[in-house]
């Protein structure tokens, strides 16, 4: 099983229970991605929306909170859809 979810901090807590729980492997859930979607929400306008609470470390990649915390961005599942969409596509993964 994959899991995506929130890039805030409750998102990775929950990330961490699903991952830990179901073994599942995450996806399109690193630091790289946060960045790489944080940038794409700033070029779009999309107003951003600052993280609130006590940073969370990712289970699954040591870089992860730190990208968090440097940008102050909470980004919601909704921001990724279109690439986890297109990973879905014939011929990927």
């Amino acid at each position: 099983m994959r899991y995506h979810g929130d890039f805030d901090w409750p998102g990775i807590a929950l990330a961490n229970r699903v991952i830990r729980r179901c073994s599942a492997l995450p996806w399109r859930m690193a630091a790289q991605d946060y960045e790489q979607l944080a940038a794409h929400a700033r070029d779009q306008g999309s107003p951003g929306l600052p993280l609130v609470g006590a940073p969370v470390e990712a289970s699954w990649d040591a870089d992860l909170a730190a990208a968090m915390t440097v940008l102050n961005v909470a980004l919601h599942e909704e921001s990724a859809l279109d690439r986890l969409i297109a990973d879905l596509a014939p011929g990927q993964r």
